[in-house]
């Protein structure tokens, strides 16, 4: 009777934050997006954002005891937002390009930064906190346009503000996404769900669906489609991790606009899962 179930996360090197950095810098590089990587460089070195970065953890963490929406998080969540961006390139153009108001490169510069800084709302308040992730980053949106689009119209810097701050506050499944920018930072937000990092927040040191499934999720890789552009693998070492992908994922592919793009496999000790309501199998 003194025997109890204990559940230890297991992290894949490749999801160690030192290699994800790495990867977020090296993607706009790999694909000539010039500003896109002098933008990751700056964010990734600005003190403000970090020092937000960390009050906003302070204020989840320490004194809501939930899991953490800071700086790892942010990372994770802008390397994310580039691979799904850049998966989808040959399939559907973001808005900005389509509406002839900026490049690829603004849009992936676009959707980096607002998935870096989607969350610093959770400082002022877990509830509405994509409002108040645009109150609180306000000024830092506007150092980065006038930093980088320094030489583009005044229309042209408000339409890249507009994009950047539709993103933010988009990135909640309360909000519908109507822009692929906004949906890409949506669907990237809902990615960050291995090795307990799960996005639906959860009491720490609390046994419930919410800390065990969050547990049961080994790694999540995105990856070009078989059928589709965007291919989100998800791997994990116990089927409560099921709960994460419909609960989290799902509502944030649903509530934006390239959900036709996307196609999700789960996986329990390498065995594909059929995801099914109020059922699901294993093959």
């Amino acid at each position: 009777m003194g025997e109890y179930l204990e559940i230890k996360p297991q992290v894949p090197d490749k999801m160690r934050l030192r290699n994800i950095i790495n990867e977020l810098k090296e993607i706009p590089k790999r694909n000539n997006l010039e500003k896109t990587a002098m933008l990751v460089e700056e964010m990734l070195r600005d003190p403000e954002i970090d020092a937000a970065q960390d009050a906003t953890n302070h204020m989840i963490v320490q004194y809501l005891r939930y899991n953490d929406h800071g700086r790892a998080h942010a990372i994770i969540t802008a390397r994310n937002a580039l691979k799904i961006l850049i998966l989808l390139k040959d399939s559907v153009k973001p808005n900005i390009v389509v509406s002839n108001a900026g490049t690829f490169d603004d849009a992936a510069a676009i959707v980096a930064l607002a998935a870096f800084i989607h969350d610093l709302g959770n400082m002022v308040h877990r509830e509405f906190h994509y409002g108040f992730s645009l109150m609180v980053a306000n000024k830092i949106i506007w150092r980065y346009v006038k930093k980088f689009w320094d030489k583009e119209s005044r229309k042209k810097k408000w339409l890249i503000y507009a994009h950047i701050a539709n993103a933010v506050y988009s990135h909640d499944d309360k909000v519908f996404a109507y822009t692929v920018e906004g949906s890409v930072v949506k669907v990237a937000d809902g990615c960050d769900m291995a090795a307990g990092r799960s996005r639906m927040p959860y009491s720490i040191g609390k046994v419930d669906i919410h800390s065990v499934s969050a547990l049961s999720i080994i790694e999540v890789d995105i990856k070009r489609g078989e059928r589709k552009p965007v291919r989100i693998e998800v791997n994990m070492m116990d089927a409560a991790g099921i709960f994460q992908v419909e609960e989290v994922l799902m509502k944030k592919i649903k509530t934006g606009i390239i959900a036709d793009y996307i196609e999700v496999e789960t996986f329990v000790n390498g065995k594909r899962v059929k995801l099914s309501r109020p059922t699901f199998t294993l093959e």
